[in-house]
């Protein structure tokens, strides 16, 4: 059995290029400050050119103080929100010679405090949170001097943030169904406890108080918990004046709340009027659905361009950045039938 060969070390590059192994770390690192002559520096990468040599990865980044690996906490990566979000995070990081690391916390704050408890001990450059449960992270992450950009709305003041503009993208949704001459508007959500369920309700009763219509209780729709949206459907065509238009708050719980609405026999938006979040599944469904769309993509992206920019200069001012959403118009809302 052949012998396997030995991998070329730093040592034997600094041999062949007859310079020290402290000049061939500085010449791959590139290390600010050192100043190295241009014909040293020839030598030195002809010699990794001819022996084939692979700096130890490991050994780099402690020299470099930095393992160009960042992570994402994200809730859920099965969730249709957030693939693009990673995507746009990943685009960024791999232009910048970083890599990715995923983390799924399924919105468990002591799973959150794990995975940052394993992304210190694995020297991560930095952390982006898609929604931040445990704020143990927070304070760990300042304690530790680690950059900590955060998906959500920027509550942590401490912290990067980048979020969408949910008062107006909710705002932009009922204001649609009024000018469609909807009054009797309902919104079924959950959760009330988030920055983002309240900013959606905001938004939803600004536009009633800006057309002059009263808001009613009866019509909004809160679970604490999980979103029964046949709880939700019961409740709201059992008062004497049903919604003749739906406003949910996310795509998801519009397309459940369309397919149970249809297997009663209302037709949309004939009967009713329905309106999502998101625009994730909004354009297969049938009909398609009319929805507030988010800039997942390019959160993610700004994110990722943030938190490289702090790792790079930690002294750089705090950022809240908050990118707009875009009502589309689809087929699931229309105007109100006449007879309703």
């Amino acid at each position: 059995m052949a012998k396997k060969k030995k991998a070329p070390t730093s040592w034997d590059v600094a041999r062949l290029a007859g310079v020290s192994r402290s000049t061939v770390s500085f010449v791959l690192n590139n290390t600010p400050g050192i100043k190295i002559s241009e014909e040293t520096r020839k030598r030195v990468l002809e010699a990794v050119k001819i022996l084939d040599y692979k700096p130890n990865a490991i050994a780099r980044s402690l020299a470099k103080q930095k393992t160009e690996a960042i992570a994402f906490f994200v809730l859920d990566i099965a969730n249709p929100v957030f693939p693009n979000m990673a995507r746009g995070i990943e685009d960024v990081a791999r232009h910048n010679g970083y890599i990715l690391l995923l983390c799924n916390t399924d919105g468990k704050s002591l799973r959150e405090l794990r995975y940052m408890n394993i992304m210190l001990e694995r020297r991560v450059d930095g952390i982006i949170v898609g929604a931040l449960s445990n704020e143990e992270v927070s304070k760990i992450a300042q304690k530790k001097n680690i950059p900590l950009v955060i998906l959500e709305h920027p509550r942590l003041p401490e912290h990067d943030v980048v979020y969408a503009d949910n008062i107006k993208g909710s705002y932009d949704a009922v204001m649609h169904l009024i000018e469609l001459g909807h009054t009797r508007i309902a919104h079924i959500t959950i959760n009330p406890e988030s920055i983002i369920v309240q900013e959606r309700i905001e938004g939803y009763k600004k536009a009633l108080k800006d057309a002059g219509i009263p808001f009613d209780s009866d019509l909004l729709k809160i679970f604490y918990d999980k979103v029964d949206e046949e709880l939700a459907v019961n409740e709201l065509f059992s008062i004497p004046n049903p919604p003749t238009a739906i406003f949910a708050f996310s795509d998801f719980m519009a397309i459940q709340i369309m397919k149970i609405l249809t297997k009663r026999g209302y037709k949309i938006p004939q009967d009713i009027s329905i309106v999502g979040f998101d625009d994730t599944l909004a354009d297969l469904t049938i009909p398609s659905l009319t929805t507030v769309s988010q800039p997942f993509y390019e959160m993610g992206a700004k994110a990722a361009e943030i938190l490289i920019e702090r790792i790079k200069n930690p002294n750089l001012p705090i950022q809240h950045v908050k990118l707009p959403t875009k009502l589309i118009i689809r087929e699931s809302t229309a105007p109100k039938n006449k007879e309703s």
